[in-house]
């Protein structure tokens, strides 16, 4: 167990942000508890645990969720419900918030299809023991389309409302660069570990940057917000 806090304190650092959010996101609760944002704090509390839950099944095989004898420390299964837990709520804010009729339209299309192709991804990879390629990537270029049109959306009334203290200005920010960086370093590991290419050492630094800037415009979202619209 050691090893395991070591991996996640030391190695791993970027689990301190996540605590870092957590605790800022309850600390700022009062300026958004009554609008759709309300359960990010719950969000954030099940990242951190889903990934030190997922630390633990990898180097312990004492508690890994054992399917077969293949996989003794397989943790996809529960990154893969949380990915769709994950999407399904900022689809569900980002639908409040784009505020014109074409984009609540796109992301209504956007879930139906997100939905019909997580359905169909069971039945081509093992929900269980691997990653959800094709449904992550619908989600992925989701949460990429309605970042990016929700800072589009509200960069023209920055003067009139304070851009830089919204709080969904930053959470679109963090999760348009994440995602537009991470999705290709995604297809890149499936061809590693299906042997269709080599290794390549660089892409793990920059998934940890990318989760280091992602979680650093979370908190300084929180930390510069202002009062949360409440949306009707």
């Amino acid at each position: 167990m050691t090893e395991i806090l070591d991996e996640i304190f030391i190695k791993q650092p970027y689990y301190i942000l996540y605590a870092a959010v957590v605790g800022v996101s309850i600390w700022k609760y009062p300026r958004y508890y009554d609008t759709p944002v309300r359960y990010l704090p719950i969000l954030f509390m099940y990242t951190l645990l889903t990934e030190i839950i997922g630390i633990v099944i990898r180097e312990d095989s004492e508690y890994s969720v054992m399917f077969s004898e293949f996989y003794y420390n397989n943790n996809w299964l529960i990154f893969n419900v949380y990915n769709l837990i994950f999407f399904g709520y900022l689809m569900y804010i980002y639908y409040w918030y784009l505020l014109s009729r074409r984009w609540k339209r796109i992301i209504e299309i956007g879930a139906i299809v997100f939905i019909l192709t997580s359905l169909a991804n069971v039945f081509l990879e093992d929900f269980r023991v691997e990653s959800q390629l094709y449904s992550y990537t619908v989600g992925a270029l989701l949460m990429i389309l309605l970042s990016a049109g929700y800072l589009i959306q509200e960069y023209p009334k920055r003067k009139e409302v304070p851009f830089w203290r919204n709080l969904l200005v930053w959470l679109s920010i963090g999760i348009l660069i994440f995602y537009a960086g991470y999705l290709p370093i995604k297809y890149i590991r499936h061809l590693i570990m299906n042997q269709i290419m080599d290794p390549v050492p660089v892409i793990g630094p920059i998934h940890h940057s990318l989760i280091l800037f992602m979680y650093g415009a979370f908190l300084a979202g929180f930390l510069l917000m202002v009062r949360m619209r409440k949306v009707v």
